[in-house]
């Protein structure tokens, strides 16, 4: 995700999109194309840019990620250098099912801590527990939030555990634009990260 004071919309639309080679006609037609956002799409990715953001999402069977991000997301950012970029951002959603203990004892395992002066209060059964954690990493500032979720299915309701990642740095609109492209480059590094972080969580439940 890219965010902006603006993206100028009256420019940045389809045939604009199409001419400077970022999507095919295939992946614009059909798609929204309007004063107030702009749409593209294909089996791989999903792309969406409003006047203060620019959305990416890429499919969970894409294997060319960085590749998609740089030729498309990439190749905006080149061509609108002056944009007053304020912030770019990447975000990773992984979800734990506990296969041996039930969400309680996993998210009670992971997160709670008896000495703490909050734990009392929740010793409880049906009790559920998450967290927020962020740190510096790779030039951005990464934070990852961990909290408990049920979901609907029919008539079958089921826990699970959410892990939300964000990586991200903020600009000021005096900043080089190239500081986005640098960041584009860390998507699988980042990617990674998330990967081991996960895993670990996800080892023994």
């Amino acid at each position: 995700m890219i965010i902006a004071q603006e993206f100028n919309l009256s420019i940045i639309n389809s045939v604009w999109l199409f001419k400077n080679k970022i999507f095919t006609e295939e992946e614009l037609q059909g798609k929204a194309s309007l004063p107030i956002l702009v749409e593209a799409q294909s089996k791989d990715f999903n792309f969406k840019i409003i006047p203060e953001r620019l959305q990416f999402s890429i499919s969970l069977k894409c294997d060319n990620a960085s590749r998609i991000i740089s030729s498309k997301v990439g190749e905006i950012i080149k061509l609108l250098p002056h944009t007053p970029y304020t912030a770019a951002g990447f975000n990773f959603t992984y979800n734990i099912f506990s296969k041996v203990t039930g969400i309680g004892e996993l998210t009670r395992s992971l997160f709670c801590r008896h000495d703490s002066k909050l734990f009392s209060d929740f010793d409880t059964e049906d009790a559920r527990f998450g967290g927020y954690f962020s740190k510096d990493i790779i030039g951005t500032r990464l934070s990852l939030e961990a909290k408990p979720v049920t979901t609907q299915k029919q008539d079958i309701k089921e826990e699970k555990l959410k892990l939300a990642y964000n990586f991200q740095i903020t600009l000021s609109p005096q900043d080089d634009s190239n500081m986005i492209l640098d960041f584009l480059k860390k998507w699988d590094e980042a990617k990674k990260i998330t990967q081991e972080i996960t895993y670990k969580l996800d080892e023994g439940y």
